[in-house]
């Protein structure tokens, strides 16, 4: 919508109106078991995943990728 005769309050409702489907969605894959995650870790992701497999970061690295490669 680009309705702006009411001082833009068509634009904000449109947008107020998709910020609460995508939220809706996520909760239904929350509700379904399924997540919604970067396709590009944060350095701490990494890290976390190299502890917790005793692998190094560089490994962690590949085995998120090849999940989220699986999973998409």
């Amino acid at each position: 919508m680009t309705d702006t005769t009411n001082g833009g309050s068509a634009i904000k409702r449109s947008e107020s109106e998709a910020m609460e489907f995508a939220l809706e969605v996520v909760s239904a894959y929350g509700q379904n078991g399924m997540a919604v995650v970067p396709t590009k870790p944060s350095a701490a992701m990494l890290a976390a995943g190299a502890r917790a497999g005793d692998v190094s970061v560089e490994v962690a690295w590949r085995v998120y990728q090849a999940m989220v490669s699986e999973a998409g």
